[in-house]
């Protein structure tokens, strides 16, 4: 992933389910913001096993630690995917 910025937009952020999601009812992506605000982000589908969103205004609205988790419904399972991070950082740095 790119080196991310507090206020970017239009940043693509991809998720890799590592099995086929193609047939998913829901999905979203769940993130803890660096200010431990929980939020659910629409995601899109692509490429069958990957979960892809891009960055609104106000996403990465504090520098820090985000953590980020796939949540799917897929036929009669529904549950999280594993947790990854990834750092927003403070411009200039």
């Amino acid at each position: 992933m790119v080196k991310c910025y507090k206020g970017d937009i239009g940043t693509e952020i991809r998720v890799d389910c590592g099995v086929d999601i193609s047939s998913a009812s829901r999905y979203k992506l769940v993130v803890k913001k660096a200010s431990k605000e929980t939020v659910e982000w629409d995601a899109e589908i692509y490429d069958s096993t990957y979960l892809t969103y891009i960055v609104q205004s106000g996403d990465f609205n504090r520098a820090g630690t985000y953590l980020l988790q796939a949540k799917i419904t897929q036929g009669n399972w529904s549950g999280l995917g594993e947790t990854t991070s990834f750092e927003v950082h403070d411009p200039f740095k």
